[in-house]
């Protein structure tokens, strides 16, 4: 399985581009602000674009969702409980951000736990991991996950925004990915991959949970 990261410089989100080997089609795992540089891998590489997997909902991992999907024509996947949340989002949260405005198509397709999705040749099984937000989600795809703002290393994703959760993102951890095999690559939303078994033994938010 190929994964190539794309990291902006803005919020620090990391965007992800999977593919199997000797493959053309690939899927995104979230849409942040590096959109050009996504779509210009894209083209490169001669990578047809089958889908795009949102872990969940807030700005900088949905911003540019909707032009990827426009250009692509790949669809996109949310859970319908951050879509919502986009689609409701307060102006005011934006500006802070340097966010003008967030389109997001009606024509999403809603995910939720224990889904298998079979996109570009890969077996995806979503998690539903709340706790950042409360429709977050993991994807699972061979021998990583995708995790979104649930873990990062030797640390976890914030839970002081609205639907932030610090006990129910403590139950996603252990119930959701501390469960998979200890080798089991964690691709984050922020910062640089890790192992389940790493964040299992030394992440301090996480111990003894």
């Amino acid at each position: 399985m190929n994964v190539e990261t794309f990291t902006d410089l803005s919020f620090g989100t990391n965007c992800y581009l999977v593919w199997k080997e000797g493959s053309n089609k690939a899927v995104l795992i979230d849409a942040g602000p590096a959109t050009r540089s996504i779509l210009d891998f894209l083209e490169r590489n001669g990578l047809e674009l089958e889908a795009i997997l949102l872990t969940h909902g807030h700005p900088d991992h949905v911003v540019g969702a909707a032009e990827i999907s426009e250009t692509t024509g790949a669809p996109i996947y949310i859970h319908e409980t951050d879509a919502r949340m986009i689609q409701l989002m307060p102006p005011t949260i934006l500006s802070m951000l340097g966010i003008d405005e967030i389109k997001f198509p009606d024509n999403y397709r809603s995910i939720d736990d224990g889904d298998v999705l079979k996109i570009a040749g890969m077996e995806i099984i979503v998690l539903h991991t709340p706790g950042h937000s409360p429709g977050s989600v993991s994807f699972h795809v061979d021998n990583a996950v995708f995790d979104g703002d649930l873990i990062f290393r030797n640390s976890i994703g914030r839970t002081d925004f609205p639907g932030g959760d610090f006990e129910q993102l403590a139950r996603s951890a252990k119930e959701k990915i501390f469960s998979l095999p200890p080798d089991t690559k964690i691709y984050p939303g922020h910062m640089g991959p890790t192992t389940v078994g790493w964040e299992k033994r030394t992440n301090p938010f996480l111990l003894g949970v």
